[in-house]
């Protein structure tokens, strides 16, 4: 094993997460006092990413200059995100009726129930509005954003200081990931000493429908989107194998924005779609959080031996698309969006989630959903705008075995016929 391998994130996080689960089992007591090493790791990512967003967005959607494209590419990439949250919402649900883990734990129906009446649509809203500072990031930097692309040369000078900020911003987030291997020790060493590996036993059928269900997405629903676009899925999972450890080791997408947003600009997408989509992605377009959300509202209700209707389902995606917008990459706000969705369901009372509490920190596959369908979100939206740079996509390894051809008007062979590539500039 040379020196360079020892050295790399991919091998230090793995390392650091086979050294937490040893821990977790030899010291089970001592391994809970490490959870601090996770939390404050995720505490000041928390910090540093609301500015990062506002100013990446801002200045991003400043930089393209012409308010008419923008409104293009934010269009399609809202879209995008409400198709795909849509499908990834439907997944959870239709793994949960066919799988039916929840059938047969007879919960105590005598909870107690939850009786605060069912949020209104505009309730919903400014829940979401008002518990997620990323969500209010968000809004500014496009409010911002959209003010200085209207002034024109007039607001280049605020742009640039805001690009200028955000580089500065990014340095600085780099430092504090180098010690991303610390708190993937300390989480998992707290999750595996807290509960243990058998622990959870009765829930086992609920963590493989959540994982079987997610892996269906990823390869079915991603994987077409993928090959629409050029490029194999699970080429596109190996070329961000880093960020993905590092975010299984965390339990949260969010620590991994940074580094995701440079490769995509490696990848092919231009740098001012990568710096909207990307930060935009991570409160509208989380995938594993939205299968998670239908599937755990659903076993829960099977639990408690409670009859679903279509009604009732179809009311429960249509809420859980606007409660799940809160849902912004951080550990645990998916729990957090599950218990606001499940309050306009009052059949299945709040305390039910005392029953699934346990298992939180062993849903990794939701932030590793998340991570995925934000980078394909990011290729897909370039992409469809064709302004997705196909020589890069080759370049990095991420297009379809198909055969080396030729590149005649810009062309590839991954790019579909009379589509000409861009090389990062809004025409």
């Amino acid at each position: 094993m040379t020196l360079a391998t020892l050295r790399s994130p991919f091998f230090q996080i793995l390392a650091a997460i086979a050294c937490g689960i040893a821990f977790g089992l030899w010291k089970p007591l001592l391994a809970v006092a490490m959870h601090p090493l996770g939390t404050v790791f995720i505490t000041i990512i928390k910090v540093m990413v609301v500015p990062l967003i506002f100013l990446t967005v801002s200045g991003g959607i400043a930089g393209i200059g012409k308010l008419k494209q923008l409104g293009r590419i934010g269009i399609k990439a809202l879209l995008y995100f409400e198709a795909l949250s849509a499908l990834s919402l439907m997944t959870g649900i239709a793994a949960a009726l066919l799988l039916r883990p929840g059938v047969g734990f007879h919960i105590d129906a005598d909870l107690p129930v939850h009786t605060a009446q069912p949020p209104t649509l505009t309730a919903a809203i400014a829940d979401a509005l008002t518990h997620s500072p990323l969500l209010q990031a968000l809004m500014l930097a496009l409010a911002c954003g959209t003010l200085l692309a209207l002034l024109g040369q007039r607001g280049q000078a605020s742009a640039q200081l805001c690009e200028r900020a955000a580089q500065t911003l990014l340095a600085a987030l780099k430092v504090v990931l180098k010690a991303a291997p610390l708190a993937a020790f300390g989480a998992v060493a707290w999750s595996v000493g807290k509960y243990g590996l058998v622990s959870v036993t009765p829930l086992l059928k609920l963590l493989a429908a959540l994982y079987l269900a997610t892996a269906v997405f990823v390869l079915l629903v991603l994987g077409t989107i993928c090959r629409a676009c050029g490029f194999s899925v699970l080429r596109f999972i190996a070329y961000i194998k880093e960020e993905l450890l590092m975010v299984f080791g965390t339990a949260s997408s969010i620590t991994a924005m940074a580094p995701l947003m440079e490769k995509m600009a490696r990848a092919g997408c231009p740098a001012p779609v990568a710096s909207l989509v990307i930060p935009a992605a991570y409160s509208f377009n989380l995938n594993g959080s939205n299968i998670y959300l239908g599937l755990a509202l659903v076993f829960l209700a099977q639990a408690l031996d409670i009859t679903l209707s279509p009604a009732h389902l179809l009311s429960i995606v249509a809420l859980a698309m606007i409660t799940s917008k809160g849902a912004s990459g951080v550990a645990g706000s998916a729990f957090v969006a599950l218990a606001a969705t499940l309050a306009a369901v009052p059949d299945i009372p709040a305390s039910s989630l005392l029953f699934i509490v346990g298992i939180e920190r062993l849903l990794k596959c939701r932030p590793l959903a998340n991570l995925t369908g934000n980078g394909v979100a990011c290729l897909a939206i370039a992409a469809w705008d064709r302004q997705l740079d196909h020589r890069k996509l080759r370049a990095c390894g991420l297009a379809r075995a198909i055969g080396i051809g030729d590149s005649r008007e810009g062309r590839s062979p991954a790019t579909p016929p009379g589509m000409r590539v861009r090389t990062g500039r809004f025409e």
